[in-house]
């Protein structure tokens, strides 16, 4: 939280020095819990934190984009979630896989937008935040679907500019 925080008063590239260690931590605790798949895509943030870091040395902008360069990012989206929707119904005993494939998939994909300064990042966040919640809420993982309550307030603020919540 306090990466998206830092992210969003633009504090770069400060902001990814939290985003690196909380993504270790979590490398580690996945690990040694056993949760392989969380682990990696803790690994995967902790890599975006150090990518997202050398891109905000220097001189650095935020980028609006249309609706043409996003069509890319949500064909490989749709096409992730179904792919990984269907491995985690065939081979797990996932209650909503292809919501849960869904928050993943998209997480990558918003996560690669944020680090590259790309504003409507906050956009695919909403809507992840939003599906996050109905699933921890749902698993009855309430303190989970809560903190998703908070970065969705967060993802808002970040869209709205002007808006200054946080």
């Amino acid at each position: 939280m306090l990466y998206t925080y830092m992210y969003l008063k633009e504090l770069l590239p400060m902001a990814f020095i939290p985003a690196f260690f909380g993504g270790g931590i979590f490398v580690v605790l996945c690990w040694n819990r056993k949760i392989y798949a969380e682990s990696a895509l803790q690994l995967f943030y902790v890599g975006m934190a150090v990518y997202g870091y050398f891109q905000a040395v220097g001189e650095w902008r935020i980028e609006h984009w249309g609706l043409a360069e996003h069509i890319p990012y949500l064909a490989l989206g749709i096409f992730g979630v179904a792919g990984t929707g269907f491995a985690l119904q065939r081979f797990t005993d996932a209650e909503r896989p292809y919501l849960d494939a869904f928050t993943t998939v998209f997480s990558l994909i918003a996560t690669w937008l944020m680090v590259n300064f790309i504003h409507e990042n906050w956009l695919y966040w909403i809507i992840i935040d939003a599906v996050a919640i109905f699933l921890y809420y749902q698993r009855q993982l309430y303190f989970g679907a809560a903190l998703f309550v908070i970065y969705l307030v967060m993802a808002i603020d970040g869209y709205w500019e002007q808006i200054t919540i946080f």
